[in-house]
């Protein structure tokens, strides 16, 4: 199975016609660029980053929720599918984890998590590809949208 279409071969790279558009791209979108303990890794865009074909998602991890995974239980799931598996891609997001309820747990806390865990494990920051995004409303702005990325 290849999430992408095609077949699983490894030497699928997409077809081979597709050149980068933009200028200074460093290769074609979509590119498998290398394969990381099985998981494959392809390339964003014309861009330099490599992002491997499955994420990590955080939305719930440490909220207030009956159910939420504690940091123990993220820490696991970041050994299990960074160390061991080849992911590199987490999706988090300033207001992480929903829920949070301001006394049990903050917006902000998943992040705190995967910084701790990253520091724990000595895991460079230049190994992980962190996707962010911002709460909505008017708090989408050019200035707030630069500063909330920043802090991520």
């Amino acid at each position: 199975f290849n999430l992408f279409g095609g077949d699983s071969d490894d030497s699928n790279n997409g077809p081979s016609n597709i050149k980068p558009t933009v200028p200074g791209a460093k290769g074609p979108t979509n590119q498998v660029v290398r394969k990381v303990n099985g998981m494959k890794h392809r390339r964003l865009g014309g861009t330099d980053i490599m992002v491997s074909e499955l994420g990590l998602g955080t939305q719930r991890w440490v909220s207030s929720d009956f159910n939420a995974p504690n940091e123990d239980d993220c820490f696991r799931f970041m050994d299990y599918a960074i160390l061991e598996n080849g992911v590199n891609l987490l999706d988090t997001a300033e207001q992480y984890p929903i829920p949070s309820d301001d006394r049990t747990t903050n917006e902000g806390d998943v992040e705190r998590v995967i910084g701790k865990w990253m520091k724990d494990r000595k895991v460079s920051r230049d190994k992980i590809v962190i996707s962010t995004k911002i709460t909505g409303g008017r708090n989408v702005n050019p200035k707030n949208i630069i500063e909330d990325c920043e802090g991520s």
